[in-house]
């Protein structure tokens, strides 16, 4: 048995030379010009989230300057520094880590060391891994040192928290921001490497680690590494996934698809079927508020494949899926998913918690928040536009009726009719108008369609449109009596009748009889629609 441990393989392929760092190019671009010109600065500071590169290149940024023949700014990785150095036997480079060195006497030795010579190259390089975790005793006894120091010492500090070091500090190195490594630059970084060492991985594999890594190539290797360990030398999709503990992308698609069209059963058996896979909850429900929160950036911004790093062919199963969901329910899914992700936490019961978060988003109706609200109306205008709710408009017997019962006995100029005459032309007459007026305001707001399809109409003496919504349509009413839809109720009135007008919107209760009331309330189509899209505590019938 060989006695030679293994090593993981981030520490087997950390970069070598600027060329093999990945994902940082403009940071690159500068420390190689650097090089060439030997404009080299006293102190570096080197800042970012985790796994971006920052001390790799920091090991390279020391052997580049210590090389005795740099190949276009990078270290030519066969001269004898640069051989001591990739074997970490050279004494020119010297790692501190802060979090256990952060005390005041640590930073006082490491000041009265740096007066001594390097042993073997140009300079003697001081790396200070995650130096935010110093006491502001040791950022003091520091200052000095890093605003002059020997002109043969190199500070590079590295930290993922910047904004916790003292401005004295910061002004004192120059600054260099790793961003997140993009997902394809990952994959084809781990794509390179299992080709060099004769392992086959799914494109899909890879690209399922690279969303899991967060823009983290040491996380990305690090998974990687656990996969082919499980696997061998052949990892699939599916190899990756049972690591992770999630499901596949397909799923994760159909379930969101299942929440835009609020299907709670069908929701149900896939979280069955999740637990039978053995999947792991949390993980599964990261994955979710992920998928939903892509498909929130695909329906509100218009460049969205610039802030979605994914394939093609995903981008455009996100976009087709966006046209689906409104905005108002994807803004609640995410809310509704991140406090369940965060109750998770805590619970003994991931999935119910899961299972309560989308009964709670499918179910708009039983929750009394504005944004449920939002949510429900725009669910009405998403059916009222896909048809699901319309109906080709015809006047309703009650709009016939109330037309003609308000207009009885009474001398209409529009109408020619006079006291004693028959009201049936003018009944007629007006439901025509009416179709007319609906069938206009379906074609330029389908949305106010919606509110007015089932109200009645009357024209009554003085230029006065009356529309009189059932008690239950309330809502309704009170959304056309705004400023605004009024106005353009009027507008589309007069264009189709000729003559200017005044909308009144009253309740049925108001400006019908008393038979006329009890026939709105047996139109239990209407109410039952109401209380299927505004819930059964916002829908109240009142007969006075």
């Amino acid at each position: 048995m060989s006695g030679l441990r293994y090593t993981a393989l981030y520490r087997q392929w950390r970069p070598e030379t600027f060329d093999e760092v990945v994902g940082q190019d403009a940071t690159i671009r500068i420390l190689k010009n650097q090089i060439k010109s030997n404009r080299i600065a006293h102190a570096y500071l080197f800042c970012g989230s985790r796994g971006t590169g920052k001390t790799s290149t920091a090991k390279v940024l020391a052997k580049a300057v210590n090389c005795l023949n740099p190949v276009d700014g990078n270290p030519c990785l066969r001269c004898e520094v640069c051989q001591k150095l990739s074997t970490g036997s050279s004494m020119d480079i010297i790692e501190i880590d802060a979090a256990s060195n952060n005390g005041v006497d640590e930073i006082r030795e490491l000041r009265d060391k740096v007066k001594y010579p390097p042993v073997v190259g140009r300079y003697k390089v001081y790396i200070i891994d995650e130096v935010h975790m110093l006491s502001m005793g040791a950022f003091n006894a520091l200052l000095k040192t890093l605003e002059e120091p020997p002109e043969h010492i190199i500070f590079i500090l590295a930290t993922t928290e910047p904004h916790r070091l003292p401005a004295t500090v910061l002004s004192r190195c120059q600054r260099f921001n790793f961003k997140r490594i993009a997902n394809k630059d990952i994959v084809s970084r781990m794509a390179e490497i299992v080709g060099r060492m004769g392992i086959q991985v799914e494109t899909e594999a890879l690209y399922t680690i690279a969303r899991w890594a967060e823009g983290s190539m040491r996380d990305a290797l690090s998974l990687l590494d656990q996969c082919i360990g499980f696997c061998g030398d052949v990892v699939s999709n599916e190899d990756v996934l049972a690591v992770l503990g999630t499901a596949d992308q397909g799923f994760v698609f159909t379930v969101a698809e299942n929440i835009i069209e609020g299907n709670v059963s069908e929701l149900f058996y896939q979280v069955e079927q999740l637990i039978n896979d053995g999947r792991d909850v949390g993980v599964f429900l990261k994955e979710l508020i992920n998928h939903m929160r892509n498909l929130l950036v695909v329906k509100v911004c218009n460049d969205a494949k610039q802030l979605l790093d994914v394939g093609e062919d995903t981008f455009k199963a996100y976009v087709q899926q966006a046209k689906k969901a409104s905005q108002e329910r994807l803004t609640r899914a995410i809310d509704i998913l991140c406090s369940a992700e965060s109750e998770m936490r805590w619970s003994s019961q991931p999935r119910v918690a899961l299972e309560i978060a989308l009964v709670k988003i499918c179910r708009p109706e039983q929750d009394v928040t504005l944004d449920a609200l939002l949510d429900r109306v725009a669910k009405l205008e998403q059916q009222i536009e896909s048809g699901v709710v319309v109906k080709q408009p015809s006047p309703s017997k009650r709009s016939v009726r109330a037309a003609g019962k308000s207009q009885t006995g009474e001398k209409d100029g529009a109408t020619g009719l006079k006291e004693g005459e028959k009201g049936n032309n003018y009944d007629e007459d007006a439901a025509n108008v009416w179709a007319e007026v609906l069938e206009t305001i379906k074609k330029e707001r389908i949305a106010l369609y919606g509110l007015l399809k089932d109200c009645g109409f009357a024209l009554e003496e003085k230029g006065v449109a009356v529309l009189s919504f059932s008690p239950d349509q309330q809502f309704f009413m009170e959304s056309i009596n705004k400023e605004e839809n009024r106005s353009f109720v009027e507008k589309v009135i007069e264009r189709v009748t000729g003559k200017q007008v005044k909308v009144k919107c009253v309740l049925a209760a108001q400006g019908h009889t008393t038979d006329e009331r009890k026939e709105s309330f047996q139109n239990e189509d209407i109410l039952e629609k109401a209380i299927d899209i505004f819930g059964a505590d916002f829908v109240e019938v009142v007969d006075d």
